[in-house]
């Protein structure tokens, strides 16, 4: 594709580029002529206890090379316009992937976790849910000040930004996706 856009998609360690933030996030952005890649790692957490934590660092480090492995194959320079649309885990090898190769790019958040905010780089907007148990939303709200990072935050909803009520997800759906597409130009 010979498109002057790209959009990266880094999903979490159990949330897909299938699942509704990323599959619309990326209709939004090929809508708009992005290049789509998708980055996944998912392979990695298979099995995995998430509980554990030590566990979960050594497979997210391994996720973390195999992802920045295929980030690496990427010519940024080729493109006017680069945005990272990260979900979870996808949020810390964007912005830590950013960091290490200081690029100017854009970040869409959804449900960062707090690792995210140590190195945030480029221009971000974030959504969370005041019920998320992976991200506490005081710790978020104060990070996202000192980071002046526009943080959108939802109730009731958990990290997947669902409440299980169908219609109110659908409209935080809509309300984010609404704002995604505002933020990517």
């Amino acid at each position: 594709m010979d498109s002057q856009k790209l959009a990266v998609i880094l999903p979490g360690t159990g949330y897909t580029k299938d699942k509704p933030l990323l599959y619309y996030a990326s209709t939004i952005a090929m809508k708009k002529g992005y290049e789509i890649i998708n980055v996944g790692y998912d392979k990695f957490f298979e099995g995995v206890n998430y509980r554990n934590k030590d566990e979960m660092d050594a497979v997210t480090g391994k996720a973390y090379q195999y992802a920045a492995k295929r980030l690496d194959e990427i010519d940024f320079s080729q493109y006017e316009t680069v945005v990272f649309i990260g979900k979870s885990f996808g949020t810390i090898v964007g912005t830590t992937y950013a960091s290490e190769h200081n690029l100017d790019i854009k970040q869409v958040w959804y449900t960062p976790v707090m690792e995210a905010y140590e190195k945030a780089i480029g221009e971000i907007v974030a959504f969370m849910g005041d019920k998320d148990p992976i991200a506490n939303v005081d710790d978020a709200h104060r990070k996202a000040k000192e980071k002046e990072i526009p943080l959108h935050v939802y109730p009731d909803a958990n990290h997947s930004l669902a409440t299980g009520d169908a219609l109110i997800d659908i409209d935080t759906l809509k309300s984010v996706m609404t704002i995604t597409n505002e933020f990517i130009e």
